[in-house]
C-alpha cells in the first residue's frame, strides 16, 4: 500500500467487560482522531454484561463508531466480526485497556505509504501515573528488553511479536488470510501473523507508535493467562513448519534455576501448588526478594504446564518432545 495520500482506517477495539476503559480509551480517540484523516472505530462487544453496550449507545463521538455485539466467542470471533463491517484500507488494532499517545496515527500512516504489503507493530508501553503490581510490572520490563533488542538489531521484527494492543495491516491481507483463527483464545494474533507471514507480509517495529497499556489482571488472571498462553503455542507450534518451530530455542534460553524448577513441577500437581503458593507467598512478603525472578519462575511453571496439557505428554513433555526437538535442531545444524 504506496500512495501519497492516506489510507482509510478502521480502528478494530474487542470488547469484553471492561465498560470504564474502554470508554476511557473512546475518549483519548477523540483527541487523536484527526491525525488518521478517514477514519473509523468499530467496537466489537464481547458478551459483556457490564452495560458496555448502554454506554457505546449513549456516546457522541466526533468520529464514525460502529458497535457491534455479540454472545462471548472470545477476542479472536470478536475482531473478525469487526473486521466484517470494516471499510477502511488499513485495519489498526487496539486493546481495550490502552492510551493512544500523541503521533499513533501518524507513525502508522506513514509506514503504510511507504510500504506494501507490511504489517506494523507498535510500542505498548507502561503507565506513568501508578505502579503496576509486581507480575505485571515484570511482564512490561520483560516487553521494553524486547523492543530495545529489535531496535538494535539483535532479534529479528517478524510475526512473533505481532501484538494486535497495538498494530496495523492492510485489510485485504487480513481477509486474503481468512482472518483469525477462532479456537484460539490466547496467540489468535500470532497465529493470524504467521499465517500473514507465509503469504509474503513483512513486518516492522515503530518505536514512536505508542500507546500506554494499562492492565487489570489479577494474580490469579495472570497465571491462568501464562497457562493458556503455553497451552495455545503448542498448539500453533503443531501447524508450522519444522525450521520455524521455538519452544526449544525458547527453552534453553530460561534461567537454569527455572529450567530445573520447572521440570521438578511440570506433570505434576501436588508440586505445581507447593511452588506456586510458596512462590506467591514470597513476592508479597514485606522482605526485600528478587521479585522479577519470583515472577520470571512463576511464569516459567504455568507456561510450561499449558504446553504439557496441550501435548498430552504431561512429565513426559521433557523427553518426548523438548528434549527431543532439542537434539534434531543440534544434529540439523551439524549436517
Amino acid at each position: 500500500m504506496t500512495s501519497d495520500r492516506n489510507p482509510s482506517v478502521s480502528v478494530i477495539v474487542p470488547s469484553h467487560n471492561r465498560r470504564a476503559r474502554l470508554e476511557r480509551l473512546l475518549i483519548e480517540l477523540e483527541r487523536h482522531h484527526r491525525e488518521a484523516g478517514n477514519l473509523e472505530v468499530i467496537v466489537a462487544v464481547d458478551g459483556s454484561n457490564d452495560g458496555t453496550v448502554e454506554m457505546l449507545s449513549a456516546r457522541r463521538a466526533p468520529y464514525p463508531l460502529r458497535v457491534i455485539a455479540q454472545p462471548r466467542r472470545g477476542p479472536a470471533a470478536a475482531r473478525n466480526a469487526a473486521i466484517a463491517a470494516a471499510r477502511g484500507d488499513l485495519l489498526l488494532f487496539l486493546d481495550d485497556d490502552v492510551r493512544p499517545q500523541e503521533g499513533l496515527f501518524e507513525r502508522h500512516l506513514a509506514f503504510h505509504r511507504a510500504n506494501a504489503r507490511a504489517a506494523a507493530i507498535g510500542r505498548m508501553a507502561a503507565p506513568r501515573e501508578h505502579p503496576l503490581p509486581p507480575w505485571l510490572e515484570w511482564e512490561a520490563a520483560l516487553l521494553e528488553r524486547q523492543y530495545a533488542r529489535m531496535q538494535r538489531g539483535l532479534i529479528e521484527t517478524d510475526w512473533r511479536v505481532f501484538y494486535t494492543a497495538n498494530a496495523s495491516v492492510p485489510r485485504d491481507e487480513v481477509i486474503a488470510a481468512g482472518g483469525f483463527d477462532e479456537r484460539f483464545v490466547r496467540e489468535e494474533d500470532i497465529e493470524l501473523a504467521s499465517r500473514l507471514a507465509s503469504r509474503g507480509v513483512s513486518f516492522k517495529f515503530l518505536p514512536d507508535a505508542v500507546v500506554h497499556h494499562v492492565p487489570d489482571r489479577t494474580f490469579e488472571g495472570w497465571l491462568a493467562a501464562a497457562f493458556e498462553r503455553g497451552r495455545h503455542d503448542l498448539i500453533l507450534e503443531s501447524n508450522l513448519g519444522f525450521a520455524e518451530r521455538s519452544l526449544p530455542d525458547d527453552w534453553r534460553r530460561r534461567h537454569p534455576l527455572s529450567r530445573t524448577l520447572t521440570r521438578w513441577c511440570v506433570g505434576h500437581e501436588a508440586r505445581t501448588r507447593l511452588v506456586v503458593g510458596w512462590l506467591r507467598s514470597a513476592m508479597v512478603a514485606p522482605a526485600p526478594v528478587p521479585r522479577r525472578l519470583l515472577c520470571s519462575a512463576l511464569f516459567s511453571v504455568k507456561y510450561w504446564a499449558g504446553v504439557a496439557e496441550a501435548s498430552g505428554l504431561r512429565a513426559r513433555l521433557w523427553r518426548d518432545l523438548i528434549d527431543r526437538q532439542a537434539m534434531g535442531v543440534s544434529r540439523s545444524a551439524m549436517s
